[in-house]
């Protein structure tokens, strides 16, 4: 076998990757989390021009499963997540093109009898020759967001991007190195999505034990992930994971750092009513919540509102 110089580099991964480090292992227990994968891949030129477009549901019938597709499945089974691989589908010439958006996604997903969608694009690249030897080189590239099907604005409830780059130093073709960079980046991707998802695992909308913090009138990913930023700088949060989604409505679990998950949760809690976000406010409702909870509805700026009872 060829020995090869594998240099890797992660891209910055968002929303829940940090907490995502431990490593899955083959012997972890599969669940059926009804998980649908709607992952694009291109192809670029070196010069940044698109050589090659490939999605499993670009014809109707039985669907064509990309390289990417196989190496992200394997990755999430070894996780402990069994996607959804559907033997025929029916899907509308409307929706049959590359790069669907989050909406058409979720669309996508109810078809296929999922709860969940993963949607995004896998972009392998050739590298210049990295000085001075002048090693070949591909990069891949992905960023993937996770979609409750039952929202119909497509709110994305986590993202992940993932980069990884790959060298040789003795001479092998640009078909090998493509075949490496999948198989990299794909296992990078599969485990982090599969973490995430074994970790946020659960019906809609099920009652917790734990203090959940209910954000209504979600239309926006970049929304969500602003308050998860924010909270994420407290010393006292070691994470923000979504428990459940329903239309409108997104729960998430606060992880403290140290210390009683409710007293962490009540300070967040005190923070958030009195926090400031750039172009959206949270007003929190009089509601009670099980649990020890907290519910809030978000507004844009400068509107007059009152909560829900």
């Amino acid at each position: 076998m060829e020995s090869r110089k594998i240099a890797e580099r992660t891209g910055a991964a968002l929303a829940l990757c940090a907490a995502m480090l431990m490593a899955p292992t083959a012997a972890a227990q599969t669940v059926d989390t009804d998980v649908a994968v709607f992952l694009t891949e291109v192809v670029e030129k070196a010069d940044g021009t698109t050589e090659k477009i490939s999605f499993w549901w670009s014809d109707a019938g039985e669907p064509t499963w990309t390289a990417s597709d196989e190496v992200v499945f394997a990755a999430l089974r070894e996780a402990g997540v069994e996607p959804v691989q559907p033997q025929v589908v029916d899907i509308s010439r409307i929706h049959r093109r590359p790069g669907i958006s989050t909406e058409n996604a979720a669309q996508l997903g109810a078809l296929v009898q999922a709860e969940r969608v993963l949607v995004g694009e896998v972009y392998y690249r050739v590298l210049d020759p990295v000085a001075p030897l002048g090693y070949p080189g591909v990069e891949a590239r992905a960023e993937v967001d996770l979609v409750p099907v039952r929202d119909a604005q497509g709110v994305s409830l986590d993202r992940f991007t993932v980069r990884r780059q790959v060298f040789s130093s003795n001479g092998a073709d640009a078909s090998d190195l493509f075949e490496d960079a999948r198989e990299v980046a794909g296992r990078a991707l599969g485990d982090v999505m599969g973490q995430s998802l074994r970790r946020s695992i659960g019906e809609v909308g099920t009652s917790s034990e734990v203090p959940l913090l209910s954000l209504r009138n979600l239309e926006r990913a970049e929304n969500l992930e602003m308050i998860r930023e924010r909270l994420r700088e407290l010393d006292e949060v070691d994470d923000v994971i979504e428990r459940w989604a329903a239309e409108g409505t997104i729960a998430v679990e606060i992880i403290p750092s140290d210390g009683d998950p409710q007293g962490v949760f009540d300070y967040v809690d005190r923070l958030l009513a009195n926090h400031e976000f750039d172009g959206f406010q949270l007003i929190r409702g009089d509601s009670s919540v099980a649990g020890g909870g907290a519910e809030y509805w978000l507004e844009p700026e400068h509107t007059e509102f009152n909560p829900r009872r």
